[in-house]
């Protein structure tokens, strides 16, 4: 019985090492897609609403907020980093989103 027990521990903990490293490879391919996708939209000169004073770490996370739909988080790292009021980081996100 022991054995048992001992086998189906290395066996889930085999499984458990496999899908994390497939979730890690999955989390780079899609960092990497991202930047080749900013590269493209940079070379086609399309641009959103002008992010003046958003540093670039949080510009992408709010466009990357805005691509899963969570506007409300995107609308707060706005405000946090622009000190608008929540009307005008509303319309900013909606602005931006319809760039898109």
């Amino acid at each position: 019985m022991e054995l048992i027990v001992m086998a189906i521990a290395v066996v889930l903990v085999l499984l458990l090492i496999t899908v994390s490293g497939n979730l890690s490879s999955t989390g780079r391919a899609v960092e990497r897609v991202e930047r080749k996708l900013d590269l493209v939209i940079r070379h086609l000169g399309i641009e959103g609403p002008a992010a003046d004073g958003i540093p670039s770490e949080v510009l992408a996370e709010i466009d990357r907020c805005i691509w899963s739909d969570r506007r409300a988080e995107a609308t707060k790292l706005y405000r946090e980093a622009t000190g608008h009021d929540a009307v005008a980081a509303k319309d900013w996100i909606g602005r931006r989103a319809a760039s898109y």
